[in-house]
């Protein structure tokens, strides 16, 4: 073959491997690494000020048209010690929270109406009242009295938090008082009672920490009424909850010696 062939030849070749070559490096670099992260989502936008308009507008709409199908509650002029407008509002801020039930507003709604109510002259007292005086609650809710409980619970609850323990210890411990004496040996407990002393001691260790109870000490349960002298039934609600909520930190076998430690005294 002529040289001129040859060197035709050798032209063509080293023009096929740099097209070669060009056609790699195009797919390496379009190709992405499978080490490099996939592109981030955009980022969701706020709602339209218009939109949000409308949600809040239908919130207070159901909320109105809900309060309205509440059945009225007749309140005396005196309840319990309480002046009767004072419970009255108290009444109004709790069907308020049954009314936001389930809507987009709920948690907001609930809390300023708890900070309302604790801002009060008695709110705290006639929450406190509400658990620890069942004939209270009858005259002072009516049909309401079980609801106008559990929420009372919330507002002792967010008054620990603000360092106002007393009212979550007093009717904690009432409520223990109570179901003792109503024990006549049989283990059946109020049911109703019974799960508003479940819900007050969890309140209280969830507002103490469980740092609080990781020693011996049994002082942080008997200042909400726990005593050895309690009937069985009613020292085992206490038991529970504190080996439940240790439990889930602590791991079984732990969680069980120190709700020993600080139970069996």
């Amino acid at each position: 073959m002529s040289e001129r062939k040859l060197g035709r030849w050798a032209l063509l070749l080293a023009a096929a491997a740099v097209f070669a070559v060009s056609l790699i490096l195009v797919v390496w670099v379009s190709t992405p690494s499978e080490q490099e992260p996939p592109s981030k989502a955009p980022l969701p936008t706020a709602l339209p000020v218009q939109t949000l308009s409308q949600i809040e507008a239908k919130a207070e709409s159901l909320t109105r048209e809900r309060m309205a199908n509440l059945p009225p509650v007749a309140i005396p002029s005196q309840v319990g010690g309480f002046p009767g407008e004072e419970v009255s509002a108290h009444l109004n801020r709790y069907r308020e929270m049954m009314a936001v039930q389930g809507l987009y507003n709920q948690n907001v709604t609930r809390e300023r109406l708890i900070g309302e109510i604790l801002d009060s002259a008695h709110g705290a007292d006639i929450a406190s009242k509400t658990l620890s005086d069942s004939a209270f609650a009858r005259e002072a809710f009516g049909d309401f009295q079980a609801e106008a409980r559990v929420l009372s619970i919330d507002v002792m609850k967010e008054a620990a938090r603000r360092g106002q323990d007393r009212y979550l210890e007093r009717s904690t411990s009432a409520i223990a008082q109570d179901l003792a004496r109503s024990d006549d040996g049989s283990g059946n407990l109020d049911k109703g009672r019974t799960a508003d002393l479940r819900d007050l001691v969890r309140a209280y260790v969830d507002v103490k920490g469980l740092e609080a109870f990781t020693g011996s000490n049994p002082q942080a349960m008997q200042t909400l009424g726990y005593s050895a002298t309690l009937p069985t039934g009613v020292k085992n609600v206490y038991d529970e909850v504190l080996f439940l909520r240790l439990k889930s930190q602590y791991g079984r076998e732990r969680a069980a010696q120190m709700t020993a430690a600080i139970l069996d005294h």
